[in-house]
């Protein structure tokens, strides 16, 4: 009896240890997979968002902030001056209507442009004496506005007359205007492109 009791004994320490399934195995090494996959995109996304932070400030960024302006002259570009223009409106029942527009062409520069400093002499004016006009002299765009004038000013001048007083006569109507003259010239331009369109005098009489 001894003896079988010692066999059954033996026989229990003999038992085998019971293994996890394969399918067990192969789903705790595909969710450690996707945690490190989780791990390494969420890094490059950090680094992305750090690169993007130091990007070159914008210029709406340099005029919010002026800290931020690496360079202040160029932050206005180079102007060219439109001669006056003097136009009769449509009647909008109110009786016959003229406008006067004076305006300034802000020119689209390169890349590394900088405009020279102002002469210590005389002259000025638009595109002749020293100073910043010398380098304006040497934008593509400016030599296409002086040689394109009766097709850039034929073209206004359509725009212009289209309008009635109502039309042009409110600060939103004004820069309406303001952004058709910008969008018209530029369609002209094929050097370059004026940045932007400043009303220096508008009189309706």
């Amino acid at each position: 009896m001894a003896q079988e009791a010692e066999k059954e004994g033996g026989g229990e320490e003999e038992t085998p240890k019971k293994k996890f399934p394969l399918w067990v195995i192969i789903l705790i090494a595909s969710q450690v997979v996707l945690v490190i996959v989780a791990i390494v995109v969420l890094k490059m996304l950090s680094g992305q968002k750090v690169e993007e932070k130091v990007e070159e400030p914008s210029r709406a960024e340099e005029k919010v902030n002026p800290e931020k302006m690496k360079d202040p002259k160029a932050f206005g570009g180079p102007q060219y001056k439109v001669q006056p223009f003097i136009v009769n409106l449509i009647d909008d029942g109110r009786g016959p209507k003229f406008l006067k527009l004076e305006m300034n062409f802000e020119l689209e520069t390169p890349p590394g442009y900088k405009p020279s400093e102002p002469a210590s002499g005389g002259g000025g004016g638009h595109g002749h004496g020293g100073g910043s006009a010398a380098s304006e002299e040497s934008l593509p765009v400016k030599a296409e506005l002086d040689s394109r004038t009766n097709q850039i000013r034929d073209e206004i001048l359509m725009l212009l007359t289209s309008k009635r007083q109502t039309d042009i006569e409110t600060s939103d109507g004004k820069r309406i205007l303001r952004d058709e003259i910008f969008t018209r010239v530029n369609k002209i331009l094929v050097t370059g492109a004026i940045r932007r369109v400043f009303f220096t005098e508008f009189v309706i009489q």
